[in-house]
């Protein structure tokens, strides 16, 4: 190091030890705080605020002390100006050039208390029938609202356009399915695929009409009584109209749930509501006693299998005259001759049509089949 250089640093050293000179120790404190730095126009280890208006600049050799015996009358009042610029970090060393904000003069009471009428006056009490039981007037505290369960699907839209119903009176629909873009090449089509429909816009079919694909499948006849119940309707999927011919239009399936075919059926798309519920009631397989609602059977089973578990699709004679409504649950059961009815499964309603009814088997202690009975819980 140069010799000019050395006495430049040795003059900065200087400035910054006359800078903090004023520092005062109290007897019991801790070393001086490091870390200084150069902070409007003077040295310091804190994070002084801007000098707001009225406020005191630290000269050298000032201490809290002193300041409070100037400013409050007794300097061991010096906590109140601390108090008061906690930027200060620790109250034995302050520097010159930060600043203070000057607490206000404590007010002291002498012994004989304040110098009369410097009291405000304070109304009487209105007087009280020394008699006169207690009454709370308060307003009693409102109960707490109890907490609702949300309501919550009990299937998909799956199960619900994907199921299949049962018509009483099936009447075939005059729009159907007349082909596709591959011609004989396809025999089944699915979602994506192009198709033609027997109706244009003769027949008042527009671009953008969605119709549900439906397939009758055969008679259901009723276990019990062997009477007919009606026809079972297959629904296959969702087309939309992308235009029209004068008696024909093209189509593309939207949705499909199995293979869907030429000849197969369009009725008007219905927007089929899932069922909502804020529980299911616990199934109990040992619950044996009637709920006193309406009975039925059950008629039909999807794809025609022989027997059915949990998450199945089954058909019962429970219509809107027998009061069931969709989203109601089922007690699944059989007679048995001499003893208490075995419980089967439980099933919520998916969907309900004049006579009929499509429910989804929920939770099961053995296989159902077509003629159990079943009960609206």
């Amino acid at each position: 190091m140069s010799k000019s250089a050395a006495i430049t640093a040795l003059g900065v050293l200087l400035a910054v030890f006359l800078s903090v000179g004023t520092a005062v120790a109290h007897e019991g404190s801790g070393p001086p705080p490091k870390d200084l730095k150069f902070v409007n126009d003077h040295w310091t280890p804190w994070d002084p605020p801007e000098a707001g208006e009225g406020a005191y600049i630290i000269q050298k050799g000032d201490t809290l002390w002193d300041l409070a015996a100037e400013w409050l009358g007794d300097p061991y009042l010096w906590p109140q100006i601390w108090d008061e610029n906690r930027y200060i970090l620790d109250s034995h060393w302050i520097y010159p050039g930060d600043p203070l904000v000057i607490p206000g003069k404590p007010q002291v009471v002498p012994d004989e208390g304040p110098p009369p009428g410097s009291e405000e006056p304070v109304e009487p009490d209105e007087p009280v029938e020394p008699d006169m039981p207690y009454q709370d007037t308060s307003e009693p505290e409102p109960e707490p609202a109890p907490r609702v369960a949300p309501l919550l699907p009990v299937a998909d839209a799956q199960d619900i356009h994907c199921s299949g119903f049962i018509d009483v009176e099936h009447e075939y629909s005059d729009l159907w399915i007349a082909g596709n873009e591959h011609g004989e090449d396809k025999l089944h089509y699915g979602e994506g695929d192009v198709i033609y429909l027997s109706q244009g816009r003769n027949q008042g079919i527009q671009p953008g009409d969605t119709f549900a694909v439906h397939r009758v499948t055969r008679d259901v006849d009723h276990p019990a009584t062997g009477d007919l119940v009606g026809k079972f309707v297959r629904r296959l999927g969702k087309v939309r109209v992308m235009l029209t011919q004068e008696n024909t239009s093209t189509a593309v399936i939207e949705m499909s749930c199995e293979d869907i075919r030429t000849s197969d059926e369009l009725v008007a798309w219905d927007e089929i509501p899932v069922p909502m519920r804020r529980e299911m009631p616990s199934f109990d397989r040992y619950d044996a006693e009637p709920s006193g609602g309406a009975t039925g059977h059950v008629v039909h089973v999807a794809d025609d299998r022989m027997s059915v578990a949990q998450g199945s699709i089954v058909h019962t004679d429970l219509g809107v005259a027998s009061g069931v409504n969709p989203g109601d649950v089922l007690t699944v059961y059989r007679d048995v001759e001499q003893l208490p009815r075995t419980v089967v499964a439980q099933a919520i309603v998916l969907t309900v049509e004049g006579t009929t009814s499509t429910v989804k088997l929920t939770a099961n202690s053995r296989e159902t089949v077509v003629g159990d009975r079943v009960e609206i819980e």
